[in-house]
């Protein structure tokens, strides 16, 4: 080996420095007879190499409002389960229960209508894996009767909720006027699929449990919310409360109005078209809401 080769060999390389080497051998620079091109092809590699280490390419961020839902099916005769399937999804479409609701006729909670959301069904007339796994060939199919067990694969950044309020009867196309009582802030941290069997198993006061793989939820409101109470995995899926989607109308046509959260976390403001004003946080709350918008938050300041 050549001393110049040698030398070029001791070197150390690093990014910063790769960079300047990059700008000097752009300047007119005389190299020796001795391997000069050899040591400008040296410098030249080895610098775009370290840029390459130092700068990989930017990850596609995914869209705020993104998530993904969880299925499963649990056979009800021999208990197989099968693979976990998961779905996207932007948006929660919550339906009105019918009836009496957690606050009497046509008043309900936020974690009611959540509740019924992932509360697991029946499907009949499925074609078992694990029913059928020591069926012969020539026998019929095995088909039962299993749960369908749905929770939160991935939440989103932003949670957009919208209540379904638009009913059928016989005279056609109906409104609902169902008064949802909803939270500030929310934690759906029992509600995702790693940590939903291990949160039946608690008794918190912060949770309501469903049967059959079903998932509690947090349905404190502001006068109740302890956060202290939260631990570090439940604190990753608390949201805040960001702005409220209120429909004024029927069913045919109507008016949209919006709550909007101020920056300092404590104004809310009410926005119609171009009519602004600050508003109290008692008529956010008894707002007839429509669509709800939340936002993930580590920050324990706001709450």
């Amino acid at each position: 080996m050549r001393d110049d080769e040698q030398d070029n060999e001791n070197i150390d390389y690093n990014p910063s420095g790769s960079v300047m080497s990059l700008n000097d051998l752009g300047k007119s620079i005389m190299f020796d007879y001795r391997g000069g091109n050899v040591r400008r092809y040296r410098w030249i590699s080895r610098s775009c190499k370290s840029l390459l280490i130092a700068s990989p390419l930017t990850q596609l961020v995914s869209h705020p409002f993104s998530g993904t839902l969880t299925s499963q099916l649990r056979c009800t005769e021999c208990g197989f389960k099968s693979s976990v399937r998961y779905d996207k999804f932007e948006s929660l479409s919550l339906a009105l229960p019918s009836g009496m609701g957690d606050l009497g006729y046509g008043r309900h909670k936020l974690h009611q209508l959540l509740t019924n959301f992932v509360t697991p069904e029946i499907v009949s007339d499925v074609l078992c894996e694990g029913c059928n796994r020591d069926r012969h060939i020539s026998d019929p199919p095995v088909l039962s009767r299993q749960i369908k067990i749905l929770n939160f694969g991935k939440l989103p950044v932003c949670l957009c909720i919208h209540i379904s309020r638009n009913t059928w009867l016989s005279s056609g196309m109906s409104k609902r006027q169902d008064y949802v009582q909803f939270p500030m802030r929310l934690s759906l941290a029992a509600y995702t699929f790693l940590q939903a069997q291990y949160q039946r198993k608690i008794s918190a006061p912060f949770y309501t449990s469903t049967s059959e793989g079903g998932s509690p939820l947090s349905n404190s409101m502001p006068t109740s919310w302890n956060a202290s109470s939260l631990n570090d995995g439940e604190w990753r899926n608390v949201y805040q409360l960001a702005a409220v989607i209120v429909h004024t109308g029927n069913a045919h046509s109507g008016h949209f109005i919006t709550y909007r959260r101020g920056h300092q976390n404590t104004k809310w403001y009410y926005t119609s078209d171009v009519e602004i004003r600050e508003v109290s946080m008692d008529e956010v709350l008894q707002c007839t809401a429509y669509m709800l918008f939340y936002e993930k938050t580590t920050n324990m300041s706001v709450f």
